[in-house]
């Protein structure tokens, strides 16, 4: 005959099954009452004697209490009822309700004289038939209880996050190619980043979010599902650099791109050799000297903490012997910086360059002491912005920065 109990011992006893764990039960608020009931017990078992209304501890104390309500409630009498093993909570120890005829037998009528507060149980009966109680319950919700409501929401993000993971992109292949022309595209100017905005998502579109590049390969123009305030929600499918993929939410999609995303600007349409005109000298050329952008290295908290932190400076050396001696320099914060990008200049008067940089960015000026100076050539901006300002410059365009969107604004010629 098999021994089933050993079968399934042995069966369980598999590696396999080594992270296998009982699913948590949520503990409710009967539990929770179940198990006060209990610290009772164990007094009653411990001591010989039920917890006294006299107690000189405040736990005893704590335990009569907790026993005379379940045992003055009905509900609780019967939520507990299963864990009284000897018998607490039977009749014989059901609270006594003494009637008030009782009380006033041997007392002459004419001698009673009603309490001013008192109220009859006729009237405590119409109280308590009131409508507004209704909807009150036996057992009460406990404090930590989530209301079905909230556990529908819970489920719904527990779900949409999960989906939405990111998992292998079986025909990565295929988008292979692009993720490589938009970086070189990147790199040599023809494509630049921009703050994200909803009208930029477009099937077919490069963003940059979480400091990777990201495909939008599908996108539902004509979504059934709408969030709450009716815009379109249909899932969509993101192809990332990586190899890996997700099918997020729109709007999901959306609130992580304005949360630390740019979408990427394709310029390809300017001619080829505009790179080469504008920022390599030529033979006829006069070099100016160089736009520069740093990041502070600076291990001072109240430095190290401020995100987009970037020095705009120019010089007619190299940037490598301008910042030699940085550590020891006000201007450079006394530490070491970091070369983010060099523009070389050529045909122009570099301070102008420089003053319409800083003009740009004069509302995002960082205030800030170093020693007895006051630096001026810190300016708390994305560098995706500070690149296209740049650019922008040099292409003759007019424009302002917003540094409550952290946008460059386009101005119309007058």
């Amino acid at each position: 005959m098999i021994d089933w109990d050993a079968e399934i011992q042995e069966i369980l006893s598999e590696p396999f099954f080594d992270d296998v764990k009982p699913i948590r039960r949520r503990t409710t608020s009967s539990d929770r009452l179940v198990n006060s009931f209990l610290e009772v017990l164990d007094f009653v078992n411990a001591e010989g004697r039920e917890p006294s209304e006299n107690a000189e501890t405040l736990e005893e104390l704590k335990l009569f209490r907790t026993l005379r309500s379940i045992r003055a409630d009905e509900s609780k009498r019967r939520v507990c009822q299963s864990a009284d093993t000897i018998g607490l909570l039977s009749e014989s120890n059901k609270p006594q309700v003494i009637e008030e005829a009782t009380i006033v037998e041997s007392v002459p009528v004419e001698s009673v004289v009603p309490a001013k507060d008192t109220v009859s149980h006729d009237e405590l009966e119409e109280i308590l038939n009131d409508p507004l109680f209704d909807d009150v319950t036996a057992e009460s919700s406990g404090l930590f209880d989530i209301p079905d409501y909230m556990q529908k929401r819970m489920r719904e993000r527990a779900e949409a996050e999960s989906i939405a993971k990111r998992t292998e992109c079986k025909d990565f292949a295929d988008f292979e190619e692009g993720f490589q022309l938009i970086h070189q595209k990147l790199d040599d100017g023809r494509c630049r980043l921009v703050r994200f905005k909803e009208a930029h998502l477009v099937e077919g579109r490069y963003f940059v979010v979480g400091n990777m590049l990201l495909y939008l390969a599908h996108l539902n123009k004509h979504a059934k599902r709408r969030d709450s305030r009716g815009r379109a929600d249909d899932r969509t499918r993101c192809i990332f650099e990586n190899g890996t993929e997700n099918n997020v939410y729109q709007q999901t999609l959306v609130k992580s791109l304005y949360t630390e995303g740019y979408t990427v600007v394709d310029y390809s349409d300017v001619e080829p050799d505009y790179l080469v005109k504008h920022f390599i000298p030529s033979e006829n050329d006069i070099a100016s000297g160089w736009i520069y952008i740093l990041r502070s290295l600076s291990t001072d908290p109240e430095i190290a903490a401020i995100k987009d932190l970037y020095k705009i400076g120019f010089t007619r050396q190299t940037v490598e012997q301008r910042i030699a001696n940085a550590e020891n320099e006000s201007t450079y914060l006394f530490a070491k910086v970091q070369i983010i990008k060099t523009y070389q200049v050529a045909n122009i008067k570099a301070s102008t360059f420089e003053n319409l940089i800083h003009k740009l960015f004069d509302s995002a000026q960082l205030q800030v002491n170093a020693g007895i100076a006051r630096p001026k050539e810190w300016y708390i901006v994305p560098f995706p912005v500070i690149d296209q300002a740049i650019h922008c410059i040099i292409e003759g365009k007019q424009v302002a920065y917003d540094h409550n969107i952290h946008e460059l604004i386009l101005l119309k010629e007058a």
